[in-house]
């Protein structure tokens, strides 16, 4: 990644600059003001991938910086995160209303360094696919045609797991009756997708969406699946019917855990941040009269009806 850190203490940004280096992060900037930050943002003939900012700075403080560069249109999405030792909660609130992304307090951690530095690496891969969707998107929408329902279940690229509803349906068709028994789904549903919907342009809401499937496919790294958009903001997943029972009660946990990345991203488009729930496994067996199509429909209905692996804790960054 390409990295601007911006800090009023030199010997810091020299230990900062030793520190990624050691974990791969070689391309680094530093700037020691607010000022000579947003000369190099405005004047760079390539972008940086993500910010890193103190808080406490002469004149322009990092909060200040950090919305002057939400201002900027080329980095209004990029992952900016505060780099600091004001650790109270009120700098902390104050950072991700103006629109950063992770935050990380002085003295550097290595480990934890190298796990935000992770996540920023994971955002900048959204950021660019999500570019990729805009431009799509845009072009849709020149033409005139591009709305959808909330129902819609629209499709969602980049993922090799994630595959369109339509599939998903066609892939338990062809199961045999053999391989059919046994075969489970389980949803994982936005709970606020409605009210997103409503505040959201079209293309906020599928990058949202995108957002979401990037933290269901992490969620599930460790558990073959299949994993489709239904709409109405329910994903719906097929596991591997030889993985055995999934953990979906960790699975809504880590899905709600990675959207908290997200908040500054969302702050900035006004859009409020999604939670999600994640129902108990709809199985098929012997006795079952319901054909296997009909899994994603019950995986579904469930987890709005009492199937839940419980509600979901809160996802906002304390």
């Amino acid at each position: 990644m390409k990295i601007l850190a911006v800090d009023d203490e030199p010997l810091f940004l020299e230990i900062l600059e030793i520190a990624l280096a050691e974990i791969g992060h070689s391309e680094f900037t530093p700037a020691y003001s607010a000022q000579a930050a947003l000369r190099e943002l405005e004047q760079g003939k390539e972008p940086f991938d993500c910010i890193l900012l103190d808080i406490r700075m002469p004149g322009m403080d990092g909060i200040a910086l950090c919305r002057a560069i939400r201002a900027i249109t080329r980095y209004r999405r990029a992952p900016i995160m505060m780099v600091t030792s004001m650790a109270e909660r009120g700098h902390i609130d104050a950072a991700f209303a103006a629109g950063a992304t992770d935050y990380l307090t002085k003295p550097l951690d290595p480990v934890e360094l190298k796990a935000r530095m992770g996540v920023m690496e994971r955002l900048v891969f959204e950021q660019m696919r999500s570019t990729l969707l805009e431009y799509r998107a845009a072009a849709v929408e020149d033409r005139g045609d591009l709305a959808f329902a909330l129902s819609t279940p629209v499709t969602i690229l980049g993922y090799d797991r994630v595959i369109e509803y339509l599939a998903l349906e066609n892939y338990l068709l062809s199961l045999g009756r053999k391989e059919s028994y046994g075969v489970s789904a389980f949803a994982i549903s936005i709970t606020n997708a409605a009210l997103i919907f409503d505040a959201a342009t079209p293309v906020a809401f599928m990058n949202l969406l995108a957002d979401v499937a990037s933290c269901i496919d992490e969620a599930l790294r460790a558990t073959p699946a299949l994993v489709s958009y239904a709409g109405n903001g329910n994903f719906v997943v097929v596991p591997n019917g030889t993985h055995g029972e999934v953990d979906t009660a960790t699975i809504q946990d880590e899905i709600n855990m990675g959207l908290a990345g997200f908040e500054g991203i969302y702050l900035v488009d006004r859009v409020p941040l999604p939670t999600v729930l994640v129902g108990a496994e709809v199985r098929r067996n012997l006795f079952s009269r319901f054909r296997a199509s009909e899994l994603l429909e019950r995986a579904i209905a469930s987890t709005w009806t009492g199937g839940l692996a419980r509600p979901p804790r809160s996802s906002r960054i304390a």
